[in-house]
C-alpha cells in the first residue's frame, strides 16, 4: 500500500510504512510533483518554487529519490512522479462520496511544506472545495433525518464561517425540524443582519427558502430516495465506476447506459454509482425496475413506469394524466427544477426508456442489450471481472482465510465461474453455507456440471441466461443454439452461415444482433466468441433433432475450407477425395498464398477442435482428412506437438473407417510428424505406410513416403541410402507426371550432392527443382529452394551470388506470408554473413529476426519465445533463436552470454539430431572460449568442429573449423 497526503501535514506511506521527508526543498519539490502525478513538471517551475539553481534542484531530486526509490523519473524538460492520482489525497478527494472525502482532510493543506507560493495558489481553492463537500455531507445527513445531531456542528461552523449562507440555511432547517422555530427565525435574523452590515447584501435563495419553510411550518424533508441499499461486498469495476461518476449533467439530461450480459453486475454498479452521486442530486434519487428480464413478470410499460415515478415525487394520483404523452410531459415538468437522478433498471429497448427521460438531471439505464439508438447516451459495456477482482469478491463472501488455504483451487473456482459476478456470488453463497466443502471439493463439483451447480435459492445463472434467450427471435435462437456445438476458440460469419445454412451476410446480421444482446462477444472485428458459461448454455439448448445436421454442417465447413487453403498453400499436392454433405453458400476463396496462411493461422485452434469433435461424434472421414489437409501448414509453422496429436487421431479414425488409403496417408503423416520430432517411431510408421501404398498401387503416395524416408537417412548421414530413396521417388514421380513431386525429389537429390561436397551437381538438380516449382506457383517451396541455392554458393566461396540469393529468398518468404520460414532463413543467413566477415549485416539480420519473431508470436522477450517454441515442440525454431542470440551477443561483445547461448543450441542440435548445425556451433564456441581465455575448451571444441565439418564434406566449413582449431592451439604470445 502507498499513499501521499497534502490535505494537512505531509504524509507519505510506502509499502504500509510512513516515510519521513525532511523539511525544506525536498518537501516543496515533492508537493509540486504530487499536484501533477504522472505528469512532467518543468525544471524552471520547480527551480522557482524551491529556490536556488538547477544544480541545487538536481541535488534535491537526488535526495528525494533516495527516500522514494523508483518514483521520481527524469523526463525531457522536467521531472515526473510515477504515482497514480488515486494515491494522492488531493486528487482522490474529488472522486469520493462526501463523507469519505472529508475523512482525508487532516488540517490546513500544505501545513508543513514551507512554500508560500503553493499555499497562495492552492489552499484557497482546496478550502472552498472542502467547505462545499462539508455542506453536501450535511445536506445528506439532513435528508437522513439527522437534524438533532447536526445543530451543534452547524452552530460551530456558522461561527467559524459567519458569511457562509448555505451553512446558515442548513442550521435554520435543522433547528426548524427540531421544532425550535424561534431559534430558527433568530438564526435567520442574525445572518440577514450580518450580510447587510458587512457586505451590503440581502439573503440568497437558500436562506430565503429555509426561512419560508419555517414561516409555513413545512418541516418535512422534500427529497425522495428510492434507491436499493448499496452492497458491502462490491469488488472491482473501479474504472467503470469512475466513468459513470464523470457523467455530470450541464444544464440538460445526462444519460449513461450500462449494458452487459446477464449476471455481469449492471444493477450493482448503477446502484453504487447512484449512492455515490446522491449528494450532488439532493432533490430526488429514484429507482424503477422495468422488469424486461424478470422471470414471471411482464415488462413494465412506459406509462406504468411514469405513474410510479410521478407518485414517488409526491404528485397526487388525481393530478396524474392518463395518456403516455401527457404523463411524460408532466414528468419532465416535475423534474425541470429538481436536482435529481433516476435509475431505470432492467430496460429492454430504447422505446421503453425514451418516454421516461427527463429534461434535466442524471439518468442511469441498465440493460442486457446495447441501446444503440438511445439519444445522447454515454454507453458503458461491462466485461467480466479480472481474476483478482473475482477473488476479492469471493473472499468478501466466504472470508479471505478460506481462499488462502488453497489459492490455486480458488483461482480455478473463479475461472470456472467465468469471472461472472453472479456466478461468483452464487458459488460464494453456497460455499459459505457448506463449511465441510474444501476449495478442491467445490472445484470438482463445478468441473462436472457447471450450470447446475451455479444455483442458490432463487438465483441461478442458467435462469438468467434463459431469460435472455427467450427474448430472441426464432432465427437468433437457432444460430445461438447451433454455435454452442462449436468447441473452438472463436468463430466468424462464415461458420455461422454454415451451421444454419444461410448466406454470410445474413449470418453476420444475426451475429451482430446477438452481440447487441450480449449473447456473444467480439474481441476483434469479424471474430466472435462465447463467454464460457454462455457456451455451456447454448450447447445445452440444442434440440436433439437438429444436433446431427448442425455438427455435420460445422465439420463440412472446416473440411471444405481447409481443402481450399491447402490447394493454394501447396499447389500440385496430390488431392484426396473431399465429399461434404452441405456445401457452403459462399465458400472461401484465397487469392494468394499469404491469404491462405492468414486464414489457417486464425482458424488453427478451431480446426484442431473440429478434428476432436469429428472423432468424438464418429465423423471419421473428417477426423483424418482435416489433419491431412493442414499438415503442411503445421509443419511450416513449427507446431510439432500438434501435428503428432492430430495425425495420431487421424490414424485412429482411419482404422475405424477400414479405408486403406486413409490409413496409408495417416501413417505417412504421423511418420513425417515423428521425423520432425526426432522420434524413432517415424521409420516404423513410414514403412507401414509404404507397404500400404504399394498394396493399393498409390505410386504418388509411395514416392512421397520414399522422400520422407530419404530425409531420415540423410539426417543420419546415410547419404547413399538416402540417394536410393530419392532416385526411386524421382522415377515414380516422373512416371505418373507429378511435376511438383518431381521438383521435391530433385531438390532432395541436390541436397545429398551438396552434403557430399559435389556442389556443381547440387546446383543442377536444385535449379531444375526451382523451375518446376515456379511453373506451378508454389511460392513457399520456391523460398526453401532459393535458400539452398544460396547455401551452395556460400560453400563454393561465391559470396556475391550467395548474398543475391539471400535477398531473393527473404523476398519470396515475405510474399508467401510465412514469417516463421523467413525467420529461420534469417537465422541461417545471419550466420553465413558472419562467416563471410560481413559483421554489421549479420548483426542487423539477427536483430531483425529476433524482433520479428517476438512480434509475430506476441511474446515480450526471447526467453518467452523459446519457452513457447518448446511448448509446441518447434525444435528448428528454438535452434534458430539460439543461433541468433549467440551471434548477436558475440557481435555485441557479450562473450560469456554468447558462449552460453551457443552451448544451449549445441545441446538442442545434438538432442534433435540436426547434424547440419553442429560444426558451425563448435567453430563459434572454439573462438569464444579462446577469447575468454579457456584454451582447453577452445581446443576441444576446435577438434570436434573439424570432425563435424569433415562429415559434412563442405570445404568452406572444413577450412573454418581447421582455422578455429589452429587459433585455439597456437601458443600464447610472450608476456
Amino acid at each position: 500500500m502507498r499513499s501521499f497526503g497534502l490535505l494537512g501535514p505531509l504524509d507519505v506511506v510506502l509499502d504500509g510504512h510512513h516515510v519521513h521527508i525532511p523539511p525544506g526543498k525536498r518537501r516543496v519539490v515533492l508537493a509540486a510533483l504530487l499536484l501533477r502525478p504522472g505528469q512532467v513538471v518543468p525544471v524552471d517551475e520547480l527551480v522557482e518554487l524551491a529556490g536556488g539553481s538547477r544544480n541545487a534542484l538536481q541535488t534535491t531530486v537526488g535526495r528525494l529519490r533516495e527516500a522514494l526509490p523508483g518514483l521520481v523519473l527524469t523526463k525531457p524538460g522536467g521531472y515526473l512522479l510515477d504515482v497514480r492520482p488515486d494515491e494522492v489525497d488531493v486528487h482522490r478527494f474529488d472522486r469520493l462520496a462526501p463523507r469519505e472525502a472529508l475523512a482525508l482532510w487532516r488540517g490546513r493543506p500544505f501545513a508543513d511544506i514551507g512554500s508560500d507560493a503553493l499555499e497562495r495558489d492552492h489552499v484557497p481553492a482546496l478550502t472552498e472545495k472542502y467547505l462545499a463537500t462539508l455542506e453536501a455531507r450535511i445536506e445528506a445527513d439532513l435528508r437522513a433525518g439527522e437534524h438533532e445531531r447536526l445543530v451543534p456542528e452547524l452552530r460551530s461552523l456558522t461561527s467559524q464561517h459567519p458569511t457562509r449562507e448555505r451553512m446558515w440555511a442548513q442550521l435554520i432547517v435543522a433547528l426548524h425540524r427540531c421544532d425550535r422555530q424561534t431559534e430558527a427565525l433568530q438564526a435567520y435574523d442574525d445572518i440577514r443582519g450580518r450580510l447587510a452590515a458587512e457586505l451590503g447584501l440581502d439573503p440568497g435563495k437558500d436562506l430565503q427558502k429555509a426561512h419560508q419553510q419555517v414561516l409555513t411550518a413545512d418541516n418535512r424533508p422534500r427529497a425522495r430516495n428510492d434507491l436499493p441499499g448499496d452492497i458491502a461486498d462490491f469488488a472491482g469495476r473501479a474504472s467503470d465506476l469512475d466513468e459513470i461518476l464523470a457523467a455530470v449533467p450541464s444544464g440538460c439530461v445526462a444519460i449513461t447506459a450500462i449494458d452487459g450480459m446477464a449476471g455481469i453486475g449492471k444493477t450493482t454498479i448503477a446502484v453504487r454509482a447512484a449512492h455515490r452521486l446522491a449528494a450532488r442530486f439532493p432533490d430526488a434519487q429514484l429507482f424503477v425496475d422495468l422488469h424486461s428480464y424478470t422471470a414471471g413478470v411482464e415488462p413494465r410499460t412506459p406509462s406504468d413506469a411514469l405513474l410510479a415515478l410521478l407518485t414517488a415525487l409526491g404528485v397526487p394520483a388525481q393530478d396524474i394524466p392518463d395518456g403516455l404523452d401527457a404523463r411524460a410531459a408532466r414528468w419532465r415538468a416535475e423534474m425541470a427544477h429538481r436536482k435529481a437522478l433516476v435509475v431505470l433498471d432492467n430496460a429492454g429497448s430504447t422505446s421503453q426508456v425514451r418516454p421516461l427521460l427527463p429534461g434535466t438531471g442524471l439518468v442511469l439505464v441498465t440493460s442486457r442489450r446495447r441501446l444503440v439508438d438511445l439519444d445522447a447516451a454515454h454507453t458503458i459495456s461491462l466485461d467480466v471481472l479480472s481474476e483478482e477482482d473475482s477473488l476479492n469478491l469471493l473472499a468478501s463472501i466466504v472470508g479471505r482465510a478460506k481462499l488462502d488455504q488453497d489459492v490455486d483451487s480458488a483461482r480455478e473456482i473463479v475461472r470456472l465461474c467465468g469471472y461472472l459476478p453472479l456466478a461468483v456470488r452464487i458459488v460464494g453463497a453456497r460455499w459459505r453455507t457448506r463449511p465441510a466443502w474444501s476449495a478442491q471439493d467445490l472445484t470438482r463439483r463445478l468441473t462436472g456440471q457447471r450450470l447446475s451447480e451455479l444455483t442458490a435459492g432463487e438465483r441461478s445463472v442458467e435462469s438468467a441466461f434463459s431469460l435472455s434467450y427467450q427474448q430472441l427471435t426464432a432465427e437468433q435462437q437457432r444460430l445461438f443454439r447451433r454455435l454452442g456445438l462449436h468447441t473452438g476458440e472463436d468463430f466468424d460469419a462464415h461458420l455461422a452461415a454454415a451451421v444454419i445454412g444461410t448466406t454470410r451476410a445474413e449470418a453476420e446480421r444475426l451475429l451482430e444482433e446477438l452481440l447487441d444482446a450480449h449473447l456473444v462477444q467480439q474481441k476483434e472485428n469479424g471474430r466472435y466468441r462465447f463467454h464460457d458459461l454462455l457456451a455451456d448454455h447454448a450447447k445445452a439448448s440444442v434440440e436433439e433433432d437438429e444436433k446431427a445436421e448442425a455438427i455435420t454442417r460445422l465439420l463440412d465447413h472446416y473440411l471444405r475450407n481447409a481443402a481450399e487453403a491447402a490447394d493454394v498453400l501447396n499447389p500440385g499436392r496430390p488431392r484426396i477425395d473431399i465429399v461434404v454433405q452441405y456445401e457452403p453458400a459462399g465458400p472461401l476463396r484465397f487469392a494468394t498464398h499469404a491469404d491462405a496462411v492468414v486464414w489457417l493461422e486464425k482458424e488453427r485452434l478451431n480446426l484442431k477442435a473440429a478434428v476432436y469433435l469429428a472423432a468424438y461424434q464418429g465423423h471419421y472421414r473428417h477426423a483424418w482428412q482435416i489433419p491431412h489437409l493442414i499438415a503442411y501448414f503445421l509443419l511450416m509453422r513449427g507446431y510439432g506437438r500438434e501435428r503428432v496429436a492430430l495425425q495420431s487421431l487421424a490414424l485412429a479414425a482411419a482404422h475405424q473407417l477400414g479405408d486403406l488409403k486413409a490409413r496409408a496417408e495417416a501413417l505417412r503423416g504421423l511418420g513425417s510428424a515423428y521425423m520432425e520430432d526426432s522420434d524413432p517411431r517415424a521409420v516404423e510408421h513410414l514403412h507401414q505406410a509404404l507397404d500400404l501404398m504399394r498394396q493399393i498401387k498409390d505410386l504418388r503416395g509411395e514416392a512421397s513416403t520414399l522422400g520422407i524416408l530419404g530425409n531420415i537417412a540423410r539426417e543420419r548421414r546415410e547419404l547413399d541410402k538416402a540417394m536410393v530413396y530419392f532416385q526411386r521417388g524421382l522415377t515414380l514421380m516422373r512416371h505418373i507426371g507429378a511435376r511438383t513431386g518431381e521438383a521435391n525429389a530433385l531438390h532432395n537429390i541436390g541436397i545429398v550432392y551438396a552434403e557430399r561436397g559435389e556442389n556443381d551437381q547440387a546446383l543442377v538438380h536444385i535449379q531444375k527443382s526451382l523451375e518446376l516449382l515456379t511453373e506451378h506457383g508454389d511460392v513457399r517451396s520456391c523460398a526453401v529452394v532459393l535458400h539452398d541455392i544460396g547455401y551452395v554458393h556460400y560453400n563454393e566461396f561465391r559470396d556475391e551470388e550467395a548474398v543475391e540469393f539471400i535477398e531473393r529468398t527473404l523476398a519470396v518468404y515475405r510474399e508467401s506470408g510465412d514469417w516463421r520460414g523467413g525467420a529461420m532463413a534469417m537465422a541461417d543467413f545471419g550466420y553465413l554473413l558472419y562467416a563471410m566477415g560481413r559483421l554489421d549485416q549479420a548483426r542487423e539480420m539477427m536483430r531483425v529476426m529476433l524482433r520479428q519473431t517476438r512480434e509475430s508470436m506476441g511474446r515480450p522477450d526471447d526467453e518467452s519465445v523459446l519457452a513457447a517454441m518448446e511448448d509446441v515442440r518447434d525444435h528448428q525454431g528454438g535452434i534458430a533463436i539460439l543461433i541468433s542470440l549467440a551471434l548477436d551477443a558475440e557481435l555485441d561483445g557479450r562473450l560469456s552470454a554468447a558462449a552460453g547461448y551457443a552451448q544451449r543450441c549445441l545441446e538442442m542440435v545434438r538432442r534433435n539430431k540436426r547434424g547440419w548445425g553442429e560444426a558451425r556451433l563448435l567453430i563459434q564456441l572454439s573462438g569464444l572460449h579462446h577469447a575468454l581465455g579457456d584454451t582447453a575448451a577452445a581446443i576441444r571444441c576446435g577438434e570436434e568442429a573439424v570432425q563435424a565439418a569433415e562429415r559434412l564434406c563442405q570445404r568452406r566449413t572444413i577450412d573454418r573449423a581447421k582455422q578455429a582449431l589452429a587459433t585455439a592451439s597456437a601458443p600464447a604470445p610472450p608476456a
